[in-house]
């Protein structure tokens, strides 16, 4: 299975999204981290195999092979990927003990940078695969940069009371 770029981005940026609005709300423990972070992305995996499924059973005016659904499922699966991060994440600074009380919070602020370099590199390998050029690579993050900086300025906007 060939992996795609617009299942990591739309599930980095949910992910990020997410996680902004919780720090403005209130991050209380690891778990809360885990769970916004992980909730969406596993209802995006849902959604997203639930409606390639229907799509097959318009194409084909049958219900998918057990062979065919797995597919849709495993390509679906695609939109856990960004999951690791924070789990990773999370297991790093409750391990150590990183910033004490703070720990939940600041992984939480870990993962939003994390993701924003990596939809940068995302960007990067997408322009790439698209375009075969150095400046479509470039093109990618710099395109990739600019949907990450909503999110951080979204992020900045929460925390400053602005909204």
């Amino acid at each position: 299975m060939r992996l795609d770029i617009e299942p990591a981005v739309n599930s980095t940026v949910v992910m990020m999204t997410v996680l902004a609005l919780a720090i403005d709300r209130g991050v209380t423990g690891f778990g809360d981290v885990l769970s916004l972070s992980l909730g969406p992305l596993l209802a995006t995996f849902a959604a997203h195999w639930f409606a390639t499924t229907l799509k097959a059973v318009h194409a084909d005016h049958a219900l998918p092979s057990r062979r065919r659904l797995l597919g849709l499922g495993g390509h679906a699966a695609q939109y856990l990927l960004p999951g690791l991060l924070p789990l990773l994440v999370v297991a790093v600074i409750a391990t150590t003990g990183f910033a004490g009380a703070q720990g939940p919070v600041e992984s939480a602020h870990v993962t939003i940078d994390l993701s924003w370099v990596g939809l940068v590199v995302l960007g990067a390998v997408g322009g790439w695969r698209a375009l075969r050029r150095w400046w479509g690579a470039l093109l990618g993050a710099v395109g990739a940069f600019g949907v990450g900086l909503v999110v951080v300025l979204l992020r900045i906007l929460l925390e400053g009371g602005a909204l």
